[in-house]
C-alpha cells in the first residue's frame, strides 16, 4: 500500500507553524485540517467541490458516516495517486479538535477512513495546555468545553489514545526548529532542507487563526485573568499532562 503521513495537534497549539514547516520541504505535499465527515463552518469559495458547499448549507441532509468515508477516500486518491507518481509523501494534517474538542465521541476518525487503503505513518505535536488554552480562548475555538480543567480531560485522552506515537513539542520546536524538522524528516523517511525555514511564510493553510509570527520564535504567553492560576493548580489532569511533559503549572 501506498505510504502517507499524518500529524495530530489540537486547536491553537502551534500545529500549523509545525505544518506550514513541513509542507515547505520539497518532497511533501500537505493537505491541511482533513476530517472526513466534516464540512466547513460557513460557505466558502471552492467550486470544485459540490459536497463540501452541500455539507455546509444543508447539514440536516448529509448522508451517513460511511457514504461519507467512502467520498472521502474517492477524494483523497486522486491526490495520492498524483502524489505517487511525482514521488511526494501525502501529508495529511488531522482536524483533531473535531475528534476531541467538539461534542464528538473522542475517535481517530481520519485514521479509521483511511487505515485500510494505506499504509500510514503518524505522528504528533503538543503545546503546552496553558498556552493552548489561553491561545482557543482569544479564537473562540472553546464552545464546547466549559473551563481548563475539562480541556485538560481532553488533552489528556488524546494524548492516551495517541500514546504509541512519536510526539514533538512545541516549545522545542521553536526553540530549535532545523533539529525538530530534521527529526520529523529522519521519522518519515524524506529528505531534510534546511531552508524550510526561509519558506514556511508563504505557505497558506487553513486554521491559521493565531498570531502568524513571520520567524519561527516563541511567542509571549497571553494574558490571564489571576483565577486562571487556580484553575490550572486545580486540574489533575493538567498536573499528569505537566509530569509526563516537563512543563510547569502558574505561579
Amino acid at each position: 500500500m501506498q505510504k502517507i503521513a499524518i500529524i495530530h495537534h489540537l486547536s491553537s497549539s502551534g500545529g500549523t507553524v509545525v505544518s506550514k514547516c513541513i509542507a515547505a520541504l520539497p518532497d511533501v505535499v500537505l493537505l491541511s485540517e482533513m476530517h472526513p465527515l466534516i464540512g466547513m463552518g460557513k460557505p466558502f469559495f471552492l467550486p470544485i467541490d459540490p459536497l463540501a458547499q452541500f455539507l455546509v448549507n444543508y447539514p440536516q441532509l448529509a448522508p451517513d458516516p460511511e457514504t461519507l468515508n467512502r467520498e472521502f477516500r474517492a477524494r483523497l486518491e486522486v491526490v495520492a495517486r498524483i502524489c505517487q507518481a511525482e514521488g511526494k509523501l501525502l501529508v495529511l494534517r488531522d482536524h483533531t479538535h473535531s475528534d476531541y474538542l467538539t461534542n464528538f465521541e473522542p475517535r481517530q476518525r481520519l485514521v479509521e477512513a483511511l487505515d485500510q487503503n494505506y499504509e500510514i505513518q503518524r505522528l504528533v505535536t503538543l503545546r503546552n495546555p496553558i498556552d493552548a488554552w489561553l491561545s482557543m480562548k482569544v479564537s473562540q475555538h472553546d464552545h464546547h468545553i466549559p473551563h481548563f480543567s475539562d480541556y485538560c480531560d481532553r488533552v489528556l485522552k488524546f494524548l492516551d489514545d495517541h500514546a504509541q506515537l512519536p510526539l514533538w513539542r512545541y516549545e522545542d520546536f521553536v526553540s530549535k526548529p532545523h533539529n525538530v524538522v530534521a527529526e520529523i524528516c529522519t521519522y518519515l523517511g524524506i529528505r531534510f532542507d534546511p531552508s524550510f525555514s526561509s519558506r514556511f511564510g508563504i505557505k497558506t493553510l487553513t486554521g491559521d487563526s493565531g498570531r502568524k509570527p513571520a520567524k519561527i520564535v516563541e511567542l509571549p504567553r497571553r494574558d490571564y485573568p489571576k483565577k486562571f492560576v487556580d484553575e490550572v493548580a486545580a486540574s489533575r489532569s493538567f498536573a499528569v499532562i505537566a509530569a509526563r511533559f516537563g512543563y510547569t503549572a502558574l505561579r
